[in-house]
């Protein structure tokens, strides 16, 4: 009798230490959520097409706000930027021009220290479709050289018909502490998931 009861106790004692463990697991998984999503990802609703085809209006992303602090940022990287005039208003572009280097746009070719480098992230199809619709000779307007400071980046939308950026200089070149996110996934609508994180 002595036995059996020493062997219920145990047993409830037993329940009781796995319900704790379980709780312990969830509150530990919240608590990690919580940090990812405060310092890890943030959701963000593209809006408008600076970055179309890439990433268009409406598309649900979440935005890698930790590698913009855990790695370098590097030309033709997608970075989010605060926008200098409002705080709360956050943009998609790609990084171009790096601190210290002279940036300019020629016959539609991007030029880097007067080296032209090649931009083959942009959508060749999607190019040749809106020179036409805008009646244009390049995708790419002019723009004279700008040197950058040494925590400048100039930035730009893939875009380039359609996009408010560094080319325009009432916004001009960016510093380190606007850009708040390196990389952004597209979770919604499901069909298109997708990672964008470079110009590769």
């Amino acid at each position: 009798m002595k036995n059996r009861k020493e062997k219920k106790q145990r047993d409830r004692l037993d329940i009781l230490l796995t319900i704790c463990d379980y709780a312990r697991v969830f509150v530990i998984a919240i608590l990690i959520s919580l940090l990812v999503f405060t310092f890890g990802v943030r959701k963000k609703v593209v809006s408008g097409n600076s970055m179309y085809p890439i990433l268009q209006d409406k598309e649900d992303v979440l935005i890698n706000v930790a590698a913009s602090y855990l790695t370098s940022i590097d030309r033709f990287d997608v970075v989010v930027v605060k926008n200098e005039n409002e705080e709360h208003d956050l943009w998609v572009k790609r990084v171009i021009g790096l601190p210290g280097e002279t940036i300019a746009y020629k016959d539609g070719k991007l030029y880097v220290n007067h080296q032209v480098v090649e931009e083959t992230f942009l959508d060749t199809t999607y190019m040749e479709k809106a020179m036409k619709e805008k009646s244009l000779s390049v995708f790419t307007q002019d723009m004279e050289e700008i040197t950058l400071q040494k925590d400048e980046y100039f930035l730009a939308g893939d875009n380039r018909v359609n996009s408010l950026d560094s080319r325009t200089p009432s916004v001009g070149p960016f510093h380190r502490n606007q850009i708040i996110a390196k990389g952004v996934l597209v979770y919604s609508p499901l069909s298109k998931v997708r990672y964008i994180s470079d110009g590769n």
